[in-house]
């Protein structure tokens, strides 16, 4: 007890005078240092972050270790806790219900950050730090309200996760920390495991598309590609093509429907895109393809061979076969030309995930609050299961903004790493040249880091202070605002409303997405978060209804822009083509018909005979 008041005095010193203040050998070294790298925290309130959990395959390998733990030992009274590299708490069972009432009140959840520099010192942030199991007791908390716990953390294999056993301060921690190691040491394994199944899977996969005859067959877990042997003899720009199809369908989970595929070799295959699966999770995806040929051709040259090659085609010759391919390309093309133009929101996507697994470094451009930061680390997640994420804010101070760049360039992480940079546009001459040196650093020694730089902007301006930052970015790609996503507009609304409704039974009526759909948005998803949080504060539970809506969603809706007003002459123009009948309009534009319904409500298109 000496001691600790010992470490508690010191810890004031340091917080009131700095480190020269607190005498040599009363805090461990690994301690103080710590608190240096936390010298900024606020330790007047408890700054706990929500941020999240990813449920990826190592946070369900890790879920299924921790599960065992009081299961084996139901006599263990400690919390054990399973912490990534950013400090966020993925899982957490409890053996003892008055230290979880004591968790619960300091915001050890899961989903939240307790990273080093939010809450100061943790055993989590020193195993994860040092790369060694390590041990705090309660005074050597930098933040006077987690005095009251002990931990005792190891890091798991890869070094970027760390499981941490809790105990009340009066229980002490150190004799914990071969529990730590013995759990740490599991969780290795069991992703090990479950790394070398999901690998099987594919390469299972890729095998029966081989034997259902498919020439060229491509297959992916997100991080690594596979290349059938037929495959491998295309074109470099070819395999390209196939290859950001399969990182698409897997970030995008499409459908297995075969469709038509421009190569850039000039020629065109019919590929089939199919989603692998292990136990019940997606893990990788598969594409199937073969030249897209004329059976009459194909039927013709097997007749040469078998009659000799000096005998003439014994059918009539046919002078318009070539027109009519010529008119079978041009509907392709167009098809996918409308799909284009109709669903901007999907080619954003799919572009995103074709850069983010080839480790392309890109910029999102498009207004404020249209979802670029989330759409980056949705996508991310898909593709790396077992991937990190790291989060800055570009236009905060110089030295703030470039910390967390250079704490990966001292420690590369081993597994894929997404960074993203908020706010460019506001970033300050200073902060750019930071930013700039340590993004040179980082991606000199990280590759296995892609860099996702959010601009909230409709056009870049490379003569603004974010220009410097441009060259170390290989593609540019463009989200839409909300209002020409009206297609996903139900579903964003309900994945917001599922966010905000903290578990209550919320649904959303008819008549609601047809006036959501009709409505302009200029706040984009943040208006749409503004909106549902209004609803649900009068509506707690139940179906919400038209009148539960505020009335700015009734006011009209602003002339047609320029691409609506070019989508909506698509959409007449295919009505024609097809005489009404909308089953045939729909195919013709490459989109569902229940999207074809919800774009001619919108636009006020009458009905078409």
């Amino acid at each position: 007890m000496g001691h600790a008041r010992e470490v508690d005095a010191a810890r004031r010193r340091f917080l009131r005078d700095g480190r020269d203040a607190v005498a040599g050998g009363v805090v461990r070294p690994e301690v103080l240092a710590s608190w240096e790298r936390s010298a900024g925290v606020d330790t007047g309130r408890l700054a706990a972050v929500l941020i999240g959990v990813d449920d990826g395959p190592r946070t369900a390998a890790a879920r299924r270790v921790v599960d065992r733990v009081h299961a084996r030992d139901p006599d263990l009274d400690a919390s054990v806790l399973v912490v990534d590299g950013d400090g966020v708490v993925l899982v957490r069972r409890d053996g003892d219900t008055a230290l979880a009432e004591i968790l619960d009140a300091l915001w050890v959840l899961p989903g939240y950050a307790h990273a080093e520099h939010v809450v100061g010192t943790t055993a989590a942030a020193l195993a994860l730090h040092d790369g060694v199991a390590a041990a705090v007791e309660g005074p050597e908390h930098l933040h006077p309200a987690l005095g009251v716990l002990a931990g005792a953390a190891a890091p798991v294999e890869a070094g970027d996760l760390a499981v941490v056993v809790v105990r009340h301060a009066e229980d002490g921690a150190v004799r914990d920390l071969p529990l730590a190691r013995t759990l740490a040491r599991e969780i290795g394994d069991e992703d090990a495991a479950a790394r070398r199944g999901r690998i099987l899977a594919v390469h299972d996969a890729l095998a029966a598309a081989a034997a259902q005859g498919a020439s060229w067959v491509v297959a992916t877990d997100g991080d690594d590609l596979v290349l059938g042997a037929g495959a491998r003899r295309l074109p470099p720009a070819d395999q390209q093509i196939l290859a950001d199809l399969a990182l698409a369908g897997l970030a995008l989970e499409s459908p297995d429907d075969p469709y038509h595929v421009d190569l850039p070799s000039g020629g065109c295959a019919e590929v089939a895109v199919t989603g692998i699966r292990h136990g019940e999770r997606l893990v990788g995806c598969v594409v199937a393809g073969s030249p897209a040929v004329d059976e009459g051709g194909r039927r013709e040259a097997e007749a040469r061979r078998r009659q000799g090659s000096h005998v003439a085609p014994t059918s009539r010759r046919d002078f318009a076969a070539d027109m009519r391919g010529d008119e079978r390309a041009h509907a392709e093309a167009r098809v996918r030309a409308n799909r284009d133009l109709l669903t901007p929101s999907l080619r954003a996507r799919q572009e995103l995930a074709a850069n983010l697994g080839q480790r392309r470094h890109q910029v999102l451009v498009g207004e404020a609050g249209v979802g670029k930061r989330t759409l980056a680390v949705e996508q991310f997640v898909r593709l790396h299961r077992d991937g990190t994420v790291t989060v800055l804010d570009a236009a905060e101070d110089g030295v703030r903004a470039a910390e967390p760049l250079e704490r990966l360039v001292h420690r590369p992480p081993s597994r894929p790493h997404l960074v993203v940079l908020r706010g460019l546009q506001g970033v300050t001459p200073l902060s750019a040249r930071r930013l700039d040196e340590q993004l040179g650093l980082l991606l000199a020694r990280a590759s296995s880091t892609v860099v996702v730089a959010c601009l909230d902007t409709t056009s870049v301006d490379a003569s603004r202070p974010y220009g410097l930052l441009l060259r170390h970015f290989h593609e540019t790609v463009r989200v839409p605002p909300l209002r020409h996503r009206a297609d996903e507009l139900a579903d964003i609304a309900l994945s917001v409303l599922r966010a905000i409704g903290g578990g209550r039974s919320l649904r959303l009526s008819h008549q609601v997405i047809r006036v959501l759909e009709g409505y302009a948005w200029p706040g984009n998803i943040n208006e749409l978060e503004d909106v549902l949080r209004y609803v649900v504060a009068r509506k707690p539970v139940g179906v919400i209804q038209a009148p539960d809506l505020p009335a700015l969603c009734f006011t009209s809706r602003p002339r047609l822009t320029m691409l609506e007003t070019a989508q909506a002459d698509a959409i007449i123009q295919a009505l024609y083509e097809a005489r009404g009948n909308r089953y045939q309009a729909a195919a013709m534009l490459g989109i569902a018909r229940s999207s074809l319904y919800r774009k001619i409500d919108a636009f006020g298109i009458s009905y078409i005979a």
